[in-house]
C-alpha cells in the first residue's frame, strides 16, 4: 500500500515533473508525470490534482498485481564497489 507520493518542485514554464511514491517500508517508486497547462501558461491546477489522482491508483493498481516494484532509497544502485 502506498503511504504517500511526493511532487518534486517545478516551475510554471516545466512541462514534466517527477513523482515519488513511498509504501508502507518506505521504499519508493518514482515516474514523470506531465504537467497541464491553460492558455495563458499557467499550470491547470484542478488538472493537474485529477493526473496526480489517477497516477496513484494506477500504481496502486499495478503493485497489487505485480508489474511495478519499489526500491530502498538507501541502497546504492550500479555504484561498484572495489
Amino acid at each position: 500500500m502506498i503511504s504517500t507520493y511526493i511532487v518534486a518542485e517545478y516551475e510554471s514554464t516545466d512541462k514534466r515533473v517527477e513523482v515519488t511514491y513511498i509504501d508502507e517500508n518506505n521504499f519508493e517508486h518514482k515516474r514523470t508525470v506531465n504537467i497541464p497547462h491553460l492558455e495563458d501558461g499557467s499550470v491547470d491546477e484542478n488538472y493537474f490534482q485529477e493526473i496526480l489522482d489517477g497516477q496513484l491508483r494506477g500504481v496502486e493498481n499495478k503493485l497489487k498485481v505485480g508489474v511495478i516494484t519499489f526500491t530502498d532509497p538507501n541502497e546504492s544502485v550500479g555504484i561498484a564497489s572495489t
